[in-house]
């Protein structure tokens, strides 16, 4: 979404979003957007401000601080979930209606977007639209109704996605999967609304990165991104067929956005793993590093329908980091079949610790099998994920 909306002039958007929820890594590490930002939970609050605080030694706000702990217990407990769900959503949303209403009308906006989230951002945009009459789009990174939120997202997302889906004047989709998805669930009438823009990133860094694929003990296994319900078991998958590779020298190195004690919460710890945290722009080096880059959507979740038609953001920069993927994902989801389709990656789409010690020692010791994947990945960010041509596509579909 960064790439897609920079690329507009700053002038042509505002972005609300919350002041308190963006947390100290992010704040550190994060890129801006050139245009105004509007904080719905703090209407003084400005860019500026959360710039000065992310450069400064200072511990974080008690509402900030507050905040954070509160994301993290959720994150962990379905329960703390399902008791706090209710006022946080009613919160946020009456926030984000009352603050929309006044940019609305303040900066006289003509069209209003929404990203897919767990419900506060799709119940703003359904009332927004309502109470204003304002035309309304949603870009859709994951599917809404099937999604496995907390009580009471899981209630609000069957009632409110069909009144969505109708009322918009366009929905956006980041791959044929979701896309085939909401036409298979809504009908015909759906197919003229829906669009299609990839995930796109830009591949300067990488190409300057570029290295022969050679791969030799210490081998690095690499995973980079948040790590929630969709990856953690085929993240633990992926430990225990490493820990089971005595003959091989391999550390599993995880770049998450993620205090150390979460992420060994789920088990997802030991001599062989290495957790740490790094910037956008130092990916391109850390990815093109590596020995293998880890891709994983997980078996025996509450919402199928996530694994199904998810293509994770991060697969655009290791399909152009010059290193071989490995995919573990269930055999009917769209991110296996893409995979094969285009014979990107090496697909391990049985939970099979066997299957996947054996693809582990495939791509290490078979350098031709793996540098041919590695041109087809490029071959296929070349075709689907330029920034160019998805930003053209954006573009055009906002007639800009």
């Amino acid at each position: 979404m960064y790439n897609l909306i920079g690329s507009l002039p700053p002038e042509a958007y505002y972005i609300m979003t919350s002041f308190y929820n963006i947390d100290a890594t992010a704040l550190r590490l994060g890129r801006w957007l050139a245009g105004e930002y509007i904080f719905y939970d703090n209407p003084k609050g400005t860019k500026e401000t959360l710039k000065d605080q992310a450069n400064q030694p200072t511990t974080p706000t008690n509402r900030r601080r507050w905040a954070i702990k509160l994301k993290t217990a959720i994150r962990k407990s379905r329960i703390i979930g399902a008791l706090t769900g209710i006022p946080i959503v009613a919160l946020q949303v009456a926030d984000m209606v009352r603050r929309g209403r006044q940019v609305i009308r303040d900066k006289q906006i003509d069209l209003i977007v929404g990203f897919s989230d767990y419900g506060p951002t799709m119940l703003s945009v359904y009332w927004l639209h309502r109470l204003t009459h304002l035309p309304f789009r949603l870009f859709m990174f994951d599917i809404y109704k099937g999604n496995d939120f907390f009580f009471p997202g899981n209630l609000i997302a069957p009632w409110l996605e069909p009144k969505l889906m109708r009322q918009a004047e366009m929905i956006i989709v980041n791959n044929e999967g979701t896309r085939q998805f909401y036409i298979k669930r809504y009908g015909d009438w759906i197919v003229d609304k829906i669009q299609m823009v990839y995930n796109s990133s830009d591949p300067s860094a990488y190409l300057a990165l570029q290295s022969p694929y050679h791969p030799a003990p210490p081998y690095t296994i690499l995973f980079t991104g948040s790590i929630y319900w969709p990856q953690i078991r085929s993240l633990q998958n992926l430990i225990k067929a490493v820990n089971q590779l005595d003959d091989l020298d391999i550390r599993v190195k995880l770049y998450a956005p993620h205090s150390p004690d979460y992420i060994a919460s789920y088990g997802l710890s030991g001599p062989r793993i290495d957790i740490s945290v790094a910037s956008p722009a130092e990916m391109a080096q850390i990815q093109s590093r590596a020995d293998i880059l880890f891709l994983p959507l997980s078996w025996g979740t509450k919402s199928p329908g996530i694994i199904g038609t998810a293509t994770p953001g991060k697969l655009t920069d290791y399909l152009v980091a010059g290193r071989p993927i490995l995919v573990h994902a269930p055999e009917w989801s769209h991110l296996s079949q893409y995979a094969r389709e285009n014979n990107f990656a090496l697909v391990i789409d049985q939970e099979d610790t066997e299957q996947l010690k054996n693809g582990i020692r495939k791509l290490l010791t078979d350098a031709p099998y793996a540098n041919q994947l590695i041109e087809n990945a490029k071959d296929t960010f070349q075709r689907n994920h330029t920034i160019a041509s998805n930003v053209a596509r954006f573009r055009s579909l906002f007639g800009w």
